[in-house]
């Protein structure tokens, strides 16, 4: 009688044992099937800054005005990006203080974007 009391306590705890690791290991939070989207937005602190906005490389075909922002969506989150400005040709002539750039490329900036926070990019000289 006794060695049946010990093999049915040790029986209990092996089957314990396994099928609380199994539910531990089984168990997990689901991954997220579509990738995180955030926005941002890119202000103009100057009056000669202005232009194209370009996101890592690519034409987000927002134009950017002296003094203005704008938004940009469907910007990946959890990522370091690249902001840079982009200016048409004769766009520096119509400026008020007008200015001749080595070329139509502003400095690039770099943000870490993360979803539910404001964030923001500021171009404060070209």
């Amino acid at each position: 009688m006794r060695k049946r009391l010990i093999l049915l306590v040790l029986a209990i705890a092996l089957v314990f044992l396994l099928t609380s690791c199994t539910w531990h290991f089984t168990i997990s939070m689901p991954l997220p099937t579509t990738p995180l989207e955030c926005s941002l937005r890119v202000i103009s602190r100057n009056d000669r800054v202005g232009g194209y906005v370009y996101v890592d490389g690519k034409n987000t075909e927002k134009f950017l005005e002296p003094w203005e922002y704008v938004v940009i969506n469907n910007v990946p989150c959890y990522q370091t990006v690249s902001v840079w400005l982009v200016a048409p040709p004769g766009y520096f002539s119509r400026l008020i203080i007008p200015i001749i750039p080595p070329d139509y490329f502003s400095h690039v900036e770099h943000i870490y974007t993360i979803p539910s926070e404001e964030n923001s990019v500021y171009f404060y000289y070209w």
